[in-house]
């Protein structure tokens, strides 16, 4: 599981690539765009107060799991700023579930050397905030 999680967020950071954090979790979309704000920047601790777990929430190894999840967020971060940082990133759409418990948000960002991306990110409503959902 932790393979397929490490995999899975490997992707998510190649695709989405930004510059600043913002505390702004009430709407997905900007949870969303603050998830990858903090990739972007390397702040590890950011990045880990963004995600939810799913089933490996209050599991013993999840603090085994954060810090070396840190440290991919740190050396991601650090790419990032090597190939120019980051010009922008914008909400392209939110589609919620019927439920409005989770929704995908689809990002577009904007390298500085001109590289666009465009990038669906599951999200999860958790207690009235909005997380990037691993499963």
């Amino acid at each position: 599981m932790l393979k397929k999680i490490i995999s899975s967020l490997f992707l998510i950071f190649t695709v989405m690539t930004l510059s600043a954090c913002g505390d702004k979790t009430d709407d997905p979309g900007q949870a969303a765009v603050a998830f990858v704000e903090a990739i972007a920047e390397g702040n590890g601790d950011k990045v880990i107060s963004l995600i939810h777990l799913g089933d490996m929430e209050g599991d013993p190894r999840a603090e085994q799991f954060n810090s070396k999840f840190k440290m991919i967020v740190e050396e991601t971060g650090k790419q990032i700023k090597k190939q120019g940082g980051l010009s922008k990133v914008e909400v392209i759409s939110i589609e919620y579930s019927e439920d409005k418990n989770s929704a995908i948000v689809t990002l577009k960002t904007v390298l500085k050397d001109g590289v666009e991306k465009n990038q669906a990110q599951e999200m999860i409503n958790v207690d009235g905030k909005w997380k990037v959902a691993i499963k």
